[in-house]
This record gives C-alpha cells, structure tokens and sequence, in this order.
C-alpha cells in the first residue's frame, strides 16, 4: 500500500508496445493532479558498464532490470510520494509505467492498484517493428531478446501466486478507449 493516504498509486505494466503509456498518460490527463513517473525515462546512458552485451547480435539487452536505474528511480517516486502538502484533504494519484516495473518490488508494493497488459508476440511485433527506438532495434533483437525477456516477466509474475492475486490483467490488444474507461470506473470508485 502506499505510503501515505495523500496518495493513491497506480502501477501499469506489460508487454512492450501494449499501450501502458498511452493508458498511463489517460488517467494522469483525466485525474487532475495526476503525477506520472515513467521506467523508461530510467534507462543507463549506453557506455554505462552495468549493461549486458548480446555477443551475437553486438548490442546492448535494454530489457533487463540492469539496464535501469531503479534505485533513483525509487528514490524520487518516494520523493513524489512525500511531497504532498499535509494540509490537503483530498487524495492525488501517482501513476507508475514501466515494463519490468514489478519485479521492483519496493515500488510494487507501493502500488494500490497493479494493471499488466498482455498481448501475442504476433501482435507485440505487428506494432514494435515501426516504431523507432534510441538506439533502434538491430534485426533479430525482439526474437533473441524483447519477446524471450517479457516472457519470463510474465512467468516470474504468474508463478508469484500472492503477487499475481493483486494484478488486473488486461489483454493490450482491446480497444484503448474501452480499456481505459473500464479501469478509470474502477479508479473512481476506489478515491470516491
């Protein structure tokens, strides 16, 4: 639960290109006083030694959890979380988006809420090959590394019986609008 009842914390997770920030960026639009704290704007600078190398494909694996700065990530989501003005009755929300987000399990257990969006490596593919990334994906990088590593995510989670039991699954290929109304009923609800 979160740290404070100031706050009520959302956490979206999920396959790659599944809509998790397009949903995040809905609620934190519909929510006034929404704050978003985004995974991927944790990812190392490419010269850090903490990456890991794909020898045969000669690029970096940008989908594992040491290829994030997790504990600034963590230091300033706790920061948000105790900015608050005490003085204030009325609860704010903090939206985290991240594709590995729960295998943080410090900011997991912040969450009051936990969405993971799923989808089919046909339908992941069908919308990660035109997008374009910084540094872009080299050919046979969502087989060898993106679709295996969100897989074993999904595993880890699923197998997780205590933590699979606090998470909405949500198939990421529904329709974004009727997602998002589904889960802002459900927000509303819970801050009412």
């Amino acid at each position: 639960m979160a740290t404070t009842n100031r706050w009520f914390v959302v956490g979206i997770s999920g396959a790659t290109c599944s809509g998790k920030t397009t949903l995040a960026r809905k609620i934190r639009d519909n929510f006034p006083g929404s704050v978003m704290v985004r995974q991927d704007d944790y990812f190392l600078p490419p010269d850090d030694p903490r990456h890991v190398k794909v020898t045969e494909l000669n690029h970096l694996n940008w989908d594992l959890m040491t290829s994030l700065d997790m504990p600034r990530m963590h230091s300033d989501v706790l920061r948000i979380l105790e900015s608050k003005d005490a003085a204030r009755s009325e609860k704010s929300m903090l939206i985290l988006d991240g594709f590995l987000l729960f295998r943080h399990k410090a900011l997991t257990d912040l969450c009051d809420r936990k969405y993971f969006l799923t989808l089919t490596k046909e339908q992941c593919w069908g919308r990660r090959k035109d997008r374009a990334y910084d540094p872009p994906d080299v050919p046979g990088y969502f087989d060898k590394v993106v679709w295996p590593e969100y897989m074993e995510y999904e595993s880890e989670i699923t197998r997780d019986t205590e933590l699979r039991a606090t998470i909405t699954f949500i198939d990421g290929s529904n329709d974004t609008k009727e997602t998002y109304e589904t889960i802002s009923k459900e927000i509303s609800q819970l801050l009412s």
